[in-house]
């Protein structure tokens, strides 16, 4: 493996059969040289693109960018590649890296920005939404700075949007907009003064969640005649009025916003997770 281009003793563009990649690892680059033999041993990450779009687009990223950001962003993708018993595309070192120095900058210029979707995406991507809270504080140990709340949920997306894919990412962001809605709706009509860290209201969300992704999935099945959904859902109609209402609603505006038949036993259900939380 040989040194392609001298960039800082911790980073390295090299080529290793006529394959152009980056290493990164403490002192790899050390005293090197264009055409200098590479001592693997030092290497803690390789990434190896897979088109000219990749390597352009680094070299770019290079000429504005500290290399610390790099070896940070290098850093987290190891560690939620980990945590996340998954692998990510080599794409997202050169997004992390350029959003961590951004995120740095503004910091510096005292220009935070809101992230509207923080709760949302610490509630229904919680994997994620630990990874970014990692990478905040790893961040802070490196730089001392620490980040606000709000970079937890940025960072946390990026890895939402690598894991999925551009398609799952699109369905993801549906995700995410329409149980918004739908709490709007149930805090509206039923519990204004709603407690989050209830356990009750930590179940409705992962319901929640779960039905969302599979109406946007395609898995739930079209309205069929069903008599003891149909009984049962007259019941609870009568029994919880108040539940069987504000899901009655619910139920309508997911079907309008998805183009989406519901059958009754998601109202059931739904009207379960309501009276539950009122229960309690």
């Amino acid at each position: 493996m040989l040194v392609k281009k001298i960039f800082n003793n911790n980073v390295l563009p090299a080529e290793e059969a006529s394959q152009e990649l980056i290493v990164i690892g403490r002192g790899v680059g050390f005293q090197q040289k264009i055409g200098g033999q590479i001592d693997v041993s030092k290497i803690e990450k390789s990434y190896y693109p897979q088109d000219d779009q990749w390597i352009k687009l680094f070299n770019e990223l290079t000429d504005s960018i500290s290399s610390e950001y790099i070896e940070i962003a290098s850093y987290i993708i190891t560690m939620a590649e980990e945590h996340l018993a998954t692998t990510f595309d080599d794409y997202l070192l050169i997004g992390l890296a350029d959003h961590i120095q951004y995120a740095v900058t503004r910091w510096q210029s005292k220009l935070p920005i809101k992230n509207e979707l923080l709760w949302e995406t610490q509630h229904f991507y919680p994997e994620e939404y630990h990874i970014g809270e990692l990478a905040v504080d790893y961040i802070a140990t490196r730089l001392n700075i620490k980040l606000p709340v709000d970079e937890v949920g940025f960072i946390a997306l990026k890895f939402v949007e690598k894991r999925n894919g551009p398609q799952e990412n699109e369905r993801a962001t549906q995700m995410i907009q329409l149980i918004e809605g739908i709490l709007t709706i149930i805090r509206y009509e039923l519990l204004p003064n709603i407690d989050e860290s209830e356990l009750n209201y930590q179940r409705l969300i992962v319901h929640l969640r779960f039905f969302v992704d599979r109406l946007l999935g395609n898995h739930v099945e079209d309205e069929v005649e069903n008599s003891f959904d149909r009984v049962m859902a007259e019941h609870m109609a009568q029994r919880y009025v108040a539940a069987f209402t504000c899901a009655q609603h619910v139920i309508t505006y997911v079907a309008k916003q998805t183009q989406r038949q519901v059958n009754d036993n998601e109202k059931i259900y739904l009207t379960m997770h309501l009276q539950r939380i009122l229960d309690h």
